[in-house]
């Protein structure tokens, strides 16, 4: 049956059919829902039937939206649905759950305007902007808070918001007389009893405009402003625009940029790679430590030793266990021999006097002579301090960020007094060694031909994966990737054109390959609605994630989800994002590195329209938990095990009530975390101390929701496609656990897929 109109509220809207549509509809969201329809076997529904139901059963779509649409247009075989109306902001926001009711991509398309209409309408002449400015500075007293006032003129336009043009109207329609605003500060600081003194002492800058009527205040904290703001506007005649304060300077950062680095880029083009007549130049690859917890390998270049991460296990004095550094130095005692040995596998000689033939082209005397830090997490970066004592004049390739977020967490900078140098020689030295690198950086050999280039690898802010070409042969080693993007940090997939291929030899992050985590928006959306029902009754929730990584996409995710929220709907009991001061650290890091994000974040700070800067979003320590016995607030604190620190003092809180929420992001391996995941009804922080856990635990009650920052199943079949790479290795996941994912990457075309073997040497080239 050929549909030709159908009939909605007695208005008769004309249906046509396409063979196919044209590549301007097929936009990259249509790209990833019809991937995950195929995926997730969604069935296509007769067209008949989803307009039956589209129309008159369903009630996610508004019937004035519904009435709006004048033409429906459909593809069978693209599978798109087009609405041709003026309004369908529902349907886009619905478009998920369309997707799922009816298998069919919905794409709206605002009617042609008829040539009389566009006639008629003339084209506005631009204004010239102009250009904020400042036309006074003073100071304002309270109590002890001494206030900067500025008066400016031509506000920006990011105060010119919905609700701004909403008060406005107030104040014109009933011609509200503005107060001078000095007597608008006198009042309201020293009379106004409805708005706290200590959220007036949070306040930390005002700026005013006057012939827009609008007062900023800049403040920690505006709860109660926020509440009383319409009688505020009513009684002063000026609209309040209630935002926070910056989140900080990030003093680690402008620390470590006064240490001269003693290496650039240009060090190493008068190096060579090869030794003595060498025709080729030797690639070979030796696993150092391959625990799930711990990450090194030696990536040999001819001559060159370039350590990939030092995740190495420390010395452990009291047990008499020796770390794994001494393997290091083992291999480079033993690399003669054992590239001798591999020599003669591989080129089947037999004969012992071919031995000396195969040592004038093995290194004398080899060294370390580059370190590349993939990123900072712990499990790639816990043996640089000391393998630095060991060897003080190796450089050091490691991304800006990944510098910064390394020495925050490792170092003793945030128990210094002083907070302008970094006192500890090892990090100072490892400072001056560093040879910054980031994405599409490239680092060339005396050999033509011969280089490391960079490309940034999701994962967490700073990461990135390092490529290795020898005259025609590639290595390419992932470190800990992710492909697809999480808000609001870019994954590999917009990066991977940059890289030559096909890759000889891939070395990659294999700690959730045999895992499939389904479509990360879905996850985070079905996070998120807990979330907003929590909101809507005004309970806590609790996120524990990674500091550097989970915590901030979270942050940014919940904020721009209700703002949103707020703004487009009216959402009323928008959520306060509190994080711990460590968080804030690391945010201050992204803050000042912000060109080194690849995301919307980068823009954002950019343009000056800062989240981290949201009155909604808030940081506490040890001695400002106050908001704990407030209700409606999302905390996002670290660890996600729950297994130290603060998060002890807030889960203690948090986990006694059954109305509040708790969910552990990322990997959860530490107690108490990894007991409530199993089951657990209690949490025992020590001998003395125990509590019962009866929150709602999001992990138990939908264990398939995994939001984690390592590649699963399906992201690394993206990454072989585009890489196309002739052998797959794998590091940061034991053996057992990847046997079907060695057989599910042969079945992509993979010639040959392998296992790495700790401490066995394999040459490659």
């Amino acid at each position: 049956m050929i549909v030709e109109e159908f009939i909605f509220l007695e208005k008769k809207i004309p249906i046509e059919r396409r063979e196919e549509f044209s590549s301007s509809y097929k936009i990259k969201s249509y790209e990833t829902k019809v991937r995950f329809m195929e995926e997730r076997k969604i069935p296509q529904k007769n067209i008949e039937d989803v307009l039956a139901h589209f129309f008159k059963i369903n009630t996610n779509i508004s019937k004035k939206t519904k009435n709006s649409i004048s033409k429906i247009l459909f593809s069978q075989k693209d599978r798109i649905l087009i609405l041709i109306t003026p309004s369908g902001k529902d349907i886009i926001l619905n478009r998920d759950r369309l997707i799922k009711d009816y298998g069919w991509f919905f794409f709206i398309e605002k009617p042609e305007k008829k040539e009389k209409e566009l006639k008629k309408k003339k084209p506005k002449k631009k204004e010239e902007r102009k250009e904020e400015n400042t036309i006074g500075t003073e100071e304002f007293h309270f109590e002890e808070i001494i206030i900067p006032l500025k008066q400016k003129e031509n506000m920006r336009a990011l105060y010119r918001t919905k609700e701004y043009n909403q008060y406005l109207k107030i104040i014109k329609s009933e011609e509200l007389p503005q107060i001078p605003i000095k007597d608008v500060l006198a009042d309201f600081f020293f009379k106004d009893e409805l708005v706290p003194a200590e959220e007036k002492k949070g306040i930390r800058k005002i700026i005013y405009y006057h012939k827009e009527k609008v007062i900023v205040i800049k403040s920690l904290v505006g709860d109660e402003m926020y509440e009383n703001l319409e009688r505020l506007v009513k009684t002063y005649g000026w609209y309040f625009y209630i935002t926070g304060v910056s989140v900080g300077k990030c003093e680690i950062c402008i620390a470590i940029d006064k240490i001269e680095k003693r290496f650039d880029a240009k060090y190493f083009s008068n190096i060579s790679l090869k030794n003595n007549n060498e025709k080729d130049i030797r690639v070979s690859i030796y696993p150092i430590v391959l625990k799930p917890n711990h990450n090194c390998h030696i990536l040999g270049l001819g001559n060159l030793n370039i350590l990939l991460d030092c995740g190495l296990s420390e010395k452990d004095e009291e047990n008499e266990i020796e770390g794994d550094i001494r393997h290091i130095e083992d291999y480079l005692q033993n690399l003669p021999q054992y590239l001798l040995e591999e020599e003669k596998i591989k080129k089947k000689i037999t004969n012992d006097d071919q031995d000396e033939i195969i040592l004038e082209n093995i290194p004398k005397n080899p060294k370390i002579d580059a370190i590349f830090i993939s990123h900072s997490h712990y499990d790639h970066v816990s043996g640089l301090k000391e393998l630095i004592k060991l060897y003080p004049d190796v450089p050091i390739f490691s991304s800006r960020i990944s510098l910064d977020l390394y020495l925050l967490r490792d170092s003793n900078f945030l128990k210094q007094e002083n907070h302008t140098e970094i006192e500890e020689a090892e990090y100072r030295n490892i400072i001056r060694n560093i040879v910054y690198v980031e994405n599409g950086t490239k680092i060339d050999f005396k050999e033509k031909d011969c280089y490391l280039s960079f490309f940034h690898a999701g994962h967490m802010p700073g990461a990135l994966m390092m490529l290795a070409k020898t005259d025609d042969f590639r290595f390419l080693y992932t470190g800990d990737y992710t492909y697809i993007d999480i808000t609001p940090f870019a994954g590999t997939r917009r990066f991977l054109e940059q890289i030559s291929r096909p890759i000889d030899y891939l070395l990659i992050d294999g700690t959730a390959a045999q895992e499939d985590f389904g479509n990360i928006s879905d996850q985070f959306h079905s996070l998120i609605l807990f979330l907003e029902q929590k909101a809507e009754y005004g309970d806590n929730s609790l996120i524990g994630a990674d500091p550097s990584s989970l915590a901030i996409s979270f942050m940014l995710t919940f904020w721009r989800y209700f703002r949103k929220l707020q703004l487009r709907r009216g959402f009323k009991k928008r959520p306060n994002i509190y994080v711990d001061m460590m968080v804030r650290k690391n945010i201050q890091v992204i803050n000042h590195r912000y060109e080194y994000i690849y995301g919307p974040i980068s823009r954002l700070i950019r343009d000056k329209a800062n989240p981290f800067n949201s009155i909604k979003f808030r940081w506490f320590d040890h001695s400002n938990l106050d908001f704990l016995r407030k209700k409606n607030n999302i905390i996002i604190s670290h660890p996600p095990d729950l297994s130290y620190g603060l998060i002890r003092n807030i889960i203690n809180i948090i986990g006694r009530s059954p109305h509040n929420f708790v969910f552990l992001a990322g990997s959860i391996h530490e107690s108490p975390g990894a007991e409530l995941v199993e089951g657990a009804d209690e949490i025992q922080f020590s001998e003395t101390w125990k509590m019962p856990f009866r929150a709602f635990l999001l992990n138990t009650f939908a264990p398939h929701i995994k939001i984690k920052l390592h590649a699963d199943k399906n992201q690394l079949r993206e990454m072989i496609k585009s890489l196309e790479p002739k052998e797959v290795c794998f590091f940061h996941q034991s053996a057992k656990k990847l046997t079907e994912v060695v057989e599910y990457v042969n079945e992509l075309g993979v010639e040959k897929v392998s296992l790495p073997i700790k401490r066995k040497l394999l040459i490659l080239k």
